[in-house]
């Protein structure tokens, strides 16, 4: 594969300043094998209709592969879903959960190609600061249930975040006082319900606001060629895949993915 075809945050800005199409979705076939590559809008909303879309697009991988499926999600690996309902699974996992309960059906192997939150940190701590590493997954978290707008206040969000980058960053510290200090050293402010603004731009990589949007940047394309060459290694292996993640993630990585007809 050709990875110096994936887009940087730049490029994709650049080309798509007035956005794209959403799910943004490709195939790659050859001689019986095929990627599937479906890019989601990151929603928990059982009323839109991705959903649809999303269990036409695996029926159609479906009909076109017969043998030696994967299916590839974003994100950590989720324990095996418990007697829930698909408008449940989609209001808990949105995309990630939908796309389970249909491999599940089918019996299809399921693997989870992203870096761990672990990995993550510690590739990004090569060339930054641990601690503003560490703050940035913290507003990564925090930064995506805020979008979500479920109700929680605040407080309450950011400290689920703070316990979910604990949970899963070895050094990360129970202490939301931790992030709050490292948030007056970046924005001179406080981390107040009035910072809901700031929190959801700081990990977002299309900003300039701070060095955290600089992270973040480093971390899609950490992220992308890490998930690109994921793929490449199933394709190697003669796997028919069918791949779930944003649809930046789609949108970044076709062109490179596109390469492997070529090789």
């Amino acid at each position: 594969m050709d990875y110096s075809l994936l887009l940087s945050d730049e490029e994709y800005q650049k080309k798509f300043k007035n956005g794209h199409k959403t799910p943004y979705t490709y195939e790659i076939a050859r001689k019986g094998q095929s990627i599937f590559y479906f890019g989601a809008e990151h929603s928990r909303d059982p009323g839109i209709t991705q959903w649809k879309e999303l269990e036409r697009y695996w029926n159609q991988f479906l009909k076109s592969t017969l043998e030696n499926r994967i299916v590839l999600l974003e994100g950590p690996e989720r324990p095996p879903l418990r007697d829930l309902t698909q408008e449940e699974v989609i209001k808990q996992f949105g995309e990630v959960g939908l796309m389970m309960l249909f491999a599940n059906k089918e019996g299809v192997q399921i693997s989870w190609p992203d870096f761990s939150m672990q990995q993550e940190a510690e590739q990004l701590a090569k060339q930054f600061d641990a601690d503003l590493v560490t703050y940035f997954i913290f507003a990564r978290s925090a930064g995506a249930w805020l979008r979500l707008d479920t109700g929680e206040t605040f407080e309450a969000v950011i400290n689920k975040a703070m316990i979910n980058t604990a949970r899963r960053i070895g050094r990360a510290p129970h202490s939301i006082e931790f992030y709050a200090n490292i948030h007056r050293q970046v924005f001179s402010r406080d981390l107040s319900a009035s910072e809901k603004e700031t929190l959801m731009r700081a990990a977002a990589p299309i900003y300039h606001d701070s060095v955290i949007n600089e992270i973040a940047r480093t971390s899609t394309r950490l992220r992308n060629e890490h998930i690109a060459s994921e793929i490449e290694k199933c394709w190697q292996d003669g796997k028919s895949v069918f791949a779930v993640f944003g649809s930046s993630h789609a949108v970044i990585q076709e062109k490179a993915l596109k390469s492997l007809l070529e090789s």
